[in-house]
């Protein structure tokens, strides 16, 4: 079987892999695209999926410069101009018109997202699709990586990029360790209606059994995002229609009013993972088989998508042949520095908001009622949040 040639081999095609191809095959770079399955080739025209992500003003930015944004069903993405959080008595309000921003994020569904990058590549001459199928195993070389998929085939590239999610078969292959903290909690995720429209609050309260989120829809509905303890979250899925939406309005005073109904209910478990390393060689990671962090402050995507856009900044005066430590070297201490400031941030607060009794929400109360009367800290978070600040890659600031 004839070997194939690449300059960037990308495993794992979802929202974060995708963008990375695009972005490094418009730098003229050569890239496969490895995944076990490949998408319908169709964007979502039903009810809206339960998988949904919250998107920032630089995420949105990196998905213009890779195409996706421009194929996506924008009227499928819920967007909000303000963000309200509340933990005991106080609560903080963010408006993006405050901070020279017309939105502070979008909630879109995760299949939509990627199908509409995978959409884009389809279009894109330097990328070679090669799906579905799996990398059986992989050499890596002082100048080349060597690759054998599961069929067989045999492939050749400068770089090999591990997005295969957060059980990455390349990570563990390659020998990189892995930090976990398992919460023993579950995030319960459904789409509700609520008594008025939630026409574009992201809405968050700190309740007694773990942080609750409901965030706007382009119909009018919120998808919620309910941190719960196992066994608790086994519970809410076992209760009916009626019970559930009772139990929800027992913890949530949003400005939309009571849940009247809601859909179908799905429990995801909660850990939060950190790869040791980035690089092993000729491999970088990116996305969820980089990190992954409690949903709580919705930033998963966004640093996926960040990981995107840093490595092809760092790769923009890399060439096929040339040495690629360097660049590399400066991906890891860039992503890593990232993961931890962003990551260790929500793990902290996740923390202290399980604290016995209501000490935990009642500092985060005192803290969010400080941080309401200090412009700069509010303008410092919210450009933060946003992936606008100094340290996030130069496509989501437009530099």
């Amino acid at each position: 079987m004839k070997r194939i040639e690449f300059d960037v081999v990308i495993c794992g095609g979802g929202a974060a892999g995708a963008a990375a191809a695009a972005l490094l095959a418009a730098q003229d770079l050569r890239v496969g695209l490895i995944d076990a399955r490949r998408p319908s080739g169709k964007l979502p025209d039903g009810d809206f999926d339960p998988r949904v992500v919250a998107l920032s003003p630089g995420s949105q930015r990196i998905l213009k410069a890779s195409g996706g944004w421009e194929v996506f069903d924008t009227t499928r993405a819920g967007r909000y101009a303000s963000m309200q959080v509340c933990a005991g008595s106080q609560s903080i309000t963010f408006r993006a018109s405050e901070h020279g921003l017309e939105q502070l994020g979008w909630i879109v569904e995760v299949p939509a997202l990627q199908q509409a990058l995978w959409n884009t590549l389809a279009h894109q001459p330097q990328v070679q699709i090669l799906a579905p199928s799996r990398i059986a195993g992989f050499d890596s070389g002082r100048d080349r990586v060597r690759i054998e998929l599961d069929n067989g085939q045999v492939l050749r590239t400068g770089l090999l990029v591990g997005a295969d999610g957060a059980r990455s078969g390349l990570r563990r292959q390659a020998g990189i360790g892995v930090d976990e903290w398992h919460y023993n909690q579950k995030a319960l995720v459904t789409h509700v209606k609520t008594g008025q429209r939630n026409n574009g609050v992201a809405w968050q309260r700190f309740t007694e059994h773990g942080p609750l989120a409901l965030l706007p829809l382009a119909d009018g509905r919120s998808s919620i995002v309910w941190s719960q303890p196992e066994a608790r979250a086994a519970d809410l899925l076992a209760m009916n229609e009626e019970e559930f939406v009772a139990e929800l309005n027992l913890h949530q005073d949003s400005p939309f009013g009571p849940v009247v109904s809601c859909g179908p209910r799905y429990a995801l478990p909660l850990i939060r993972r950190k790869a040791r390393s980035l690089v092993h060689g000729r491999l970088a990671l990116l996305g969820d088989a980089a990190r992954t962090v409690h949903p709580l402050a919705g930033q998963g995507m966004n640093l996926g998508l960040a990981d995107a856009a840093a490595l092809a900044e760092v790769l923009a005066d890399w060439r096929p042949g040339q040495a690629i430590d360097q660049h590399l070297n400066r991906y890891q201490r860039w992503r890593l520095s990232a993961s931890e400031v962003i990551g260790g941030g929500i793990h902290a607060i996740n923390e202290l908001a399980h604290s016995p009794g209501n000490i935990g929400r009642g500092l985060l109360g005192v803290g969010f009622g400080a941080a309401a009367l200090l412009w700069p800290l509010r303008e410092a978070f919210v450009i933060r949040a946003c992936g606008l600040d100094s340290d996030s890659p130069k496509l989501a600031r437009n530099a």
